[in-house]
């Protein structure tokens, strides 16, 4: 035998010779490389088997307080990991067998037993514990990140639940989801992606008790359950703790990469007694924290109106993914007026879903759910080459080369492929990159800024225009944003809206634009509405502006009607 470490051996035997030969064996082939405790009964064995951090057992089977097979059963009772080599008399060999069939790794026969013999029956007892732990590791434990996997959890849950039925104590179980996470695959690569879901996993692990329980679903999804808890308040503190130890970026490479994640918890027996509809709860409600997160980390307790929103959810999906496939979905154009050429310079790309049969929906009744599902990134994608397409008609029909500007979603922008796209939706168009802008979210920027500085500098490479959208001058300064290549600012319409009447914000619309011109920015409005507000955005130098002071979104045809009725551009109004 050769070990790291001296072997603790065990030898059960109530004959003192046996014991001594045994010894003296195991001195022959092993020098010192072990640790020998004798017990000479079972009753005695018991106090080793707890003190001794026994390695191995070689155990007798007929004992003063054993009964041939019965010794085996009970000493495999007490320490059902330790390996065990049995000792028989000649006569007994069959039973010996049988004892290996029942969990002995080994066995051997009083009078037939050398040094070698006896070195190679304890290796091969080691050797075969060692491999029936690994398989049995690899049967119910995730190979990924050592988290215990469906199969042992819900084997731990069904026990954990009747214990808690039993004890009449409130147990919480938990569905974790991690945020975006397939654009980690995709933007950093599947390494990088393995290791944060292990890093996941240990973070977990460490927030919960020992008699509580975490596993990984598969992909990004973790599921565990608290018991033993005191109240509704103990669970919600422990979600808070889970959420926060997300809060620290994982460093992986010397990069670190930030997790947001969202949770869902049903509560025994509270929401029900049935692991199956447990599960179901905590979905529904790990869905709904991901739709009230706005992309950030939360939590939500289950409800019963949880189940009528998912259905409704996942109705609007499929609703969606039909419309995708059946061309219901179409693009209006809103003009964009120079404030003081008073000409049309370009026009917004807005989206549409008219359902066939039925009336046009807006999008604000199905853009969250386009983004949660992951279809903007399809949807998107035909919007940007639809646009580009209408665009180059109207330059070439019109012999006008007006910007078009094309909104792309957070979801769509975390697309690793987002720059292939737009380059396809040039070449496909034929429309000059200078033409197209592309209009992003401030939280594009913020979530992670050296990604949005390595896709802007390869867009702005393409040669499109940069805007950012939605600006309300609070998140990031316009200092901030000087470090990205963006070409235009878009000024909030509840900023426009409410700068007539309120000084704060009249102040912003005029240091925003003042700002933007110093950093060779375009300042735009969107949202005008009165010409109160055309006057005053034009004695603050603001460039251009759209909204229904102007126009209100129109089909490609009206659109078209109106350059017709505009030569050169000069907006009639």
């Amino acid at each position: 035998m050769s070990t790291s470490k001296p072997l603790s051996i065990l030898v059960v035997e109530d004959s003192l010779a046996d014991y001594r030969l045994v010894k003296e064996m195991l001195e022959e082939c092993a020098g010192d490389n072990f640790v020998l405790h004798h017990a000479e009964q079972v009753s005695t064995a018991v106090p080793l088997l707890e003190s001794a951090g026994v390695d191995i057992i070689i155990l007798d089977l007929g004992l003063p307080d054993g009964n041939g097979l019965d010794t085996l059963v009970k000493v495999h009772a007490l320490t059902p990991d330790t390996p065990i080599v049995v000792l028989s008399q000649v006569e007994d060999e069959a039973m010996a067998v049988k004892a290996v069939r029942m969990g002995a790794q080994d066995f051997l026969v009083k009078g037939h037993i050398s040094g070698a013999l006896l070195n190679r029956s304890l290796r091969y007892a080691l050797e075969r514990r060692q491999l029936e732990e690994h398989l049995h590791r690899l049967a119910h434990h995730d190979a990924l990140t050592g988290l215990p996997n469906r199969k042992l959890f819900y084997d731990r849950l069904a026990r954990a639940v009747a214990a808690a039925r039993r004890h009449e104590r409130p147990l919480a179980l938990m569905l974790l989801d991690l945020n975006e996470f397939k654009q980690v695959n995709d933007t950093w690569g599947h390494q990088v992606g393995d290791e944060l879901l292990r890093q996941v996993a240990d973070r977990l692990s460490r927030c919960l008790r020992s008699t509580d329980c975490v596993a990984r679903l598969g992909g990004d999804e973790f599921i565990l359950y608290v018991s033993d808890l005191g109240d509704i308040q103990d669970t919600a503190r422990i979600a808070a703790k889970l959420i926060e130890s997300m809060g620290e970026p994982c460093v992986i490479g010397g990069n670190p990469y930030t997790i947001r994640c969202s949770l869902g918890i049903a509560l025994h027996p509270e929401d029900g007694d049935d692991i199956e509809v447990l599960v179901r709860e905590a979905d529904a409600a790990m869905y709904a924290a991901k739709a009230a997160s706005g992309g950030g980390s939360s939590y939500r307790f289950y409800s019963r109106e949880l189940d009528a929103a998912a259905a409704k959810r996942r109705e609007l999906e499929e609703s969606l993914r039909r419309a995708l496939a059946a061309g219901e979905f179409v693009v209006n154009y809103q003009p964009q007026i120079d404030l003081h050429s008073r000409r049309v310079v370009g026009m917004e790309a807005l989206m549409r879903w008219h359902p066939t049969g039925g009336e046009i929906v807006q999008p604000g009744e199905f853009m969250s759910a386009l983004e949660e599902s992951g279809l903007i990134v399809d949807v998107g994608a035909w919007v940007l080459e639809t646009a580009c397409r209408q665009a180059e008609n109207w330059r070439r029909d019109h012999s006008m080369s007006l910007k078009i500007a094309v909104n792309i979603s957070p979801r769509q922008f975390r697309d690793p492929h987002l720059v292939a796209r737009v380059t396809d939706a040039l070449k496909v168009s034929g429309l000059e990159p200078g033409q197209l802008e592309l209009e992003l979210a401030e939280s594009s920027l913020r979530d992670d800024e050296t990604l949005a500085l390595d896709v802007l500098r390869r867009l702005n490479a393409l040669g499109v225009r940069i805007a950012l959208d939605n600006y309300r001058g609070r998140a990031m300064s316009l200092r901030d944003l000087k470090g990205f290549p963006i070409h235009s600012i878009k000024l909030d319409r509840s900023i426009v809206r409410d700068m007539a009447d309120n000084p704060e914000d009249a102040a912003i619309v005029q240091a925003v634009i003042s700002v933007a011109h110093v950093f060779r920015m375009k300042g735009v409005a969107e949202g005008v509405e009165t010409q109160g507000q055309v006057d005053l955005l034009r004695s603050h130098a603001c460039d251009d502006a759209q909204g229904f002071a102007f126009s209100r979104p129109l089909s490609a045809e009206a659109f078209d009607e109106l350059l017709c009725r505009s030569p050169g551009g000069a907006y009639m109004h």
